[in-house]
């Protein structure tokens, strides 16, 4: 998706609204099948058992075992993402249908009946998630209250009306508190307001917010910072559950352990 768009800059042409729309139906169904596969397959078992259990237990096996309905809906979840990449795409990993200045074919009939056939089996596994998530968040208050609970800025896409976007739009930024620091920038220009640092003890570079210099200025962006910068999701479930989310944690979260509720919030 990302290269498609740069050729598009480089080529001066642009996707018709057809064919934006349907280049952000299939990097949803990518985000969704992601963050099953974080949530489910790789957290989820962790949340279940706990940290110390033997890890012959601890996976996507015990899992199944201990809590059936969990794995099912988990294999579900990622399973629809899948295949609606598969069905627009014509195959599940790096299809070669989104084209500069769309994609490569239009949709088809089926594909377009059969995509809303999924939504609400899909739909009803997110919401026995959070529901599960929800009941056993008591158990990790403590981890939730301090693992990667630091103070940083937030930064993420938003479309004109402040909501969640995923595909374009514009990057905000806020502090921990909630202030916006930047609103509307557009993110071709990344390079005027996003610097990089190098430690001495990482080869990863430290990406930071110019105006603040470093080491203040640095951000964090994934699930959380999304719903942190956003006013809104713009669904009615996701933005129902975006307020218990608030309601429980604040209007800026600061934990990095909240990535799994706030992945299942705003798919829900």
């Amino acid at each position: 998706m990302a290269s498609a768009k740069a050729v598009d800059d480089i080529l001066a042409v642009e996707a018709s609204p057809t064919g934006a729309d349907l280049r952000r139906v299939i990097n949803l169904a990518q985000v969704v099948h992601s963050h099953a596969f974080s949530f489910f397959h790789l957290s989820s078992p962790d949340l279940l058992f706990g940290f110390d259990p033997d890890p012959a237990k601890r996976n996507i096996i015990g899992l199944a075992r201990e809590n059936p309905q969990l794995a099912k809906d988990g294999i579900g979840i990622r399973k629809f993402g899948q295949q609606v990449i598969e069905w627009l795409g014509g195959k599940r990993i790096h299809p070669p249908w989104i084209a500069a200045g769309g994609v490569s074919e239009p949709l088809s009939a089926a594909v377009r009946d059969r995509i809303p056939a999924g939504i609400p089996e899909a739909i009803a596994a997110v919401e026995r998630a959070i529901a599960w998530y929800k009941t056993d968040l008591v158990r990790w208050e403590d981890e939730a209250a301090s693992f990667g609970n630091f103070r940083t800025a937030f930064m993420g896409f938003v479309d004109r009306q402040g909501h969640v976007d995923h595909y374009e739009g514009w990057l905000r930024v806020v502090d921990v508190d909630g202030k916006y620091l930047a609103d509307r920038v557009d993110p071709k220009h990344f390079n005027d307001c996003m610097g990089e640092a190098v430690e001495p003890w990482s080869y990863l570079k430290t990406t930071y917010w110019k105006p603040m210099g470093y080491p203040d200025g640095i951000y964090r962006v994934g699930p959380p910072a999304r719903l942190n910068v956003a006013d809104r999701v713009d669904t009615p479930r996701a933005d129902e559950e975006l307020e218990k989310y608030r309601w429980r944690l604040g209007r800026v979260a600061g934990s990095s352990f909240l990535c799994h509720y706030a992945r299942t919030t705003a798919r829900g």
